[in-house]
């Protein structure tokens, strides 16, 4: 990730493209024979341009660049920001490659403007291995530019930022298949079905087990959400949540945050460089549940839900003379926490919930996942893998070649690994916290000053 200037967020999509080729082929090389296909999970909101031959014109945007940030506060604010929600079910941010677009056609950077096409990384990548430029229906829905009844490109929305649908890739189904060109880097794979698959949070979810009743799904990698999946559309009145379709008959609605692992990263590498993560581990797990009365807004990085506001910047609240690092380092996870339980009740409020399945790295923190069971007051479902984006995007690849005809014995092929229930009377005193942390919310400035 590069930072060219504050705000700003780049990845080099030839270097993503390269190092997949190289993952590609040591894994042909380690089962000694083609697969029967290979099928894609992608992170979302990612935007670059392409040239008339269809090579890179300038890096790759991704979901933490907020340069549009100004652009997408006036938009959702407005009623044509409102009025594009309906349509498309995607809050209004700078993450979305709509706020993006609007912000590139507008101030037309070097590079970005006068593009022959315009595209997410997962197309790139799909076309230099098969010649076709394709998007499929979550993937779509991510740049904020889907109608979601006609799982179209959202013509109003296009006509708003006065493009046409031909400078972007074709809508498919997550089942599409493409054979690799004879051309193409991995020499080894030519001729094998290469499948369009979908967004990493939807395919999370579908891979996690998390496919309906009563359970959610929660991820935190580097960023963070937390998902319902549905058999209709739903959008929230107050443009809380996303709803992104899989495909014609599964919806995945939920909230993105900014502030996962990135921000316990940050907290690793600037107060505990001296320590290793077990050992700082090990002195949180010395402080009490609630970091006696530390409170940690985590929006180190802006935020999308649950305050949709890309100057939204962090705060410790009730600092004592007798925290210590360890203190604030507790306060850092449980806020991290605290912000996707506001997620969480947006998404229980008609459709209850009584199990987690959780997912990501922060699932080899078992500090981190006691937190989440206590803080949710939920019995948490831990995957056997960490990335269960990768086991759904195999069961779209399963479907679209035929070898199963549904997903309904979907959480035949997920492995939990272990279930860990919550503790009663640790949740009671979180309970009591987490109101405390949504009426400082609800109160407190958060925004950056200019």
């Amino acid at each position: 990730m590069f930072h060219p200037e504050p705000g700003q967020a780049e990845q080099d999509p030839d270097t993503i493209f390269s190092e997949t080729c190289q993952v590609l082929e040591r894994l042909v090389n380690g089962i000694g024979s083609k697969p029967a296909g290979i099928a894609f999970s992608s992170a979302m909101h990612s935007l670059m341009a392409l040239d008339e031959a269809g090579k890179p014109a300038s890096p790759l945007m991704i979901w933490a660049d907020n340069r549009s940030g100004p652009l997408a506060d006036e938009l959702r604010n407005s009623e044509e920001g409102r009025a594009q929600y309906r349509r498309t079910g995607i809050p209004i941010h700078a993450m979305t490659p709509a706020c993006k677009l609007r912000w590139i056609l507008q101030k037309k950077p070097p590079g970005y403007s006068g593009a022959s096409k315009y595209a997410g990384i997962k197309d790139y990548v799909i076309f230099r291995l098969t010649g076709e430029l394709v998007t499929d229906f979550s993937m779509a829905a991510a740049m904020g530019l889907l109608n979601l009844e006609t799982l179209t490109w959202d013509e109003q929305t296009l006509l708003s930022l006065e493009i046409h649908a031909g400078l972007l890739p074709r809508v498919v189904q997550p089942y599409f298949s493409a054979a690799i060109k004879d051309g193409s880097p991995v020499k080894l794979l030519a001729g094998v079905p290469v499948i369009a698959g979908g967004s990493d949070g939807c395919l999370a979810n579908l891979g996690s087990g998390a496919a309906g009743g009563d359970t959610i799904a929660l991820t935190i990698g580097t960023s963070g959400a937390v998902r319902k999946t549905l058999s209709f559309r739903y959008l929230d009145r107050h443009m809380r949540t996303f709803c992104y379709p899989l495909d014609h008959e599964i919806f995945i609605v939920g909230g993105p945050t900014n502030n996962g692992g990135a921000v316990f990263q940050w907290l690793k590498d600037t107060f505990f460089a001296d320590l290793s993560f077990d050992d700082m581990l090990e002195g949180v797990e010395r402080v009490n549940p609630g970091s006696d009365g530390l409170l940690f807004f985590p929006y180190l990085l802006g935020e999308r839900a649950p305050v949709w506001d890309s100057e939204a910047r962090g705060v410790f609240h009730g600092i004592d003379i007798e925290h210590t690092r360890f203190h604030f380092a507790r306060a850092v996870m449980e806020g991290i926490l605290m912000n996707l339980l506001v997620i969480g009740k947006v998404l229980t409020e008609e459709s209850p919930a009584s199990v987690i399945y959780a997912n990501g790295g922060f699932t080899r923190s078992r500090v981190f996942v006691r937190m989440l069971a206590d803080i949710f007051g939920m019995n948490v479902a831990l995957n056997a893998t960490s990335d269960a984006g990768c086991i759904g995007a195999a069961l779209i690849g399963l479907r679209a070649l035929g070898e199963i005809d549904d997903f309904a014995g979907a959480r035949n092929f997920v492995t939990v690994a272990e279930t860990i229930s919550f503790n009663p009377e640790c949740h009671q005193l979180y309970r009591g916290l987490f109101v405390k942390f949504e009426k400082l919310l609800a109160a407190m400035p958060l925004r950056r000053e200019l």
